[in-house]
């Protein structure tokens, strides 16, 4: 009767080992709705991203509404002299660009520069909730629509914000974008 038993033991013990690793892959972080690899998370390393990093993972997501709204879009690319003189001609258009924290103005709004060393002046940005959270220099990325004539009263009317009064004089009657969104990247930790 013993040898009954075995074959049944040999058949379960088969079964178990032949389903454990499957088992074992669904412990892992892939296929959970987290498709990046440790390696690939800013939020895991210990690196600053820059600009072009955020870009290209963006572009490399494959989120096809990104992908169809990128290539819409007015601009993709890196602020600077080109953007800035061309500006007239993307009003009204939707653009992405990657920048560097110029100044926070309020909590709804702050300026940007070039991310290298450009001869482009400071680009107002209004309409985000995140200006309160940046910090000067910091690199980011800002998808939103380009405006003319930046007037501080017709601005917080539009869009409904109450922005810090007389200080965007310096903006007064530029271009400006309203951002749609905000994505700013992971810094380093001190050493």
């Amino acid at each position: 009767m013993q040898q009954h038993t075995r074959p049944i033991a040999k058949l379960f013990l088969a079964g178990i080992l032949a389903v454990a690793p499957v088992t074992l892959a669904a412990c892992g972080n892939e296929g959970a709705g987290d498709d990046t690899a440790a390696g690939d998370d800013p939020a895991g390393s210990d690196e600053v991203w820059s600009a072009g990093d955020l870009l290209e993972q963006r572009e490399g997501e494959g989120a096809e509404a990104d992908v169809e709204a990128d290539a819409d879009a007015g601009f993709n690319g890196s602020y600077g002299s080109g953007f800035y003189e061309q500006s007239s001609d993307l009003v009204g258009e939707e653009v992405t660009v990657s920048a560097t924290v110029d100044q926070v103005v309020d909590p709804n709004s702050f300026s940007i520069t070039g991310v290298e060393d450009t001869s482009a002046e400071p680009l107002l940005v209004v309409g985000s909730d995140i200006a309160g959270v940046l910090e000067d220099g910091q690199v980011l990325l800002v998808t939103g629509t380009v405006q003319s004539g930046f007037d501080e009263v017709a601005v917080e009317e539009e869009l409904g914000l109450d922005l810090t009064d007389d200080a965007f004089g310096d903006f007064a009657g530029q271009q400006y974008i309203v951002a749609e969104s905000v994505d700013i990247e992971v810094p380093a930790e001190d050493e």
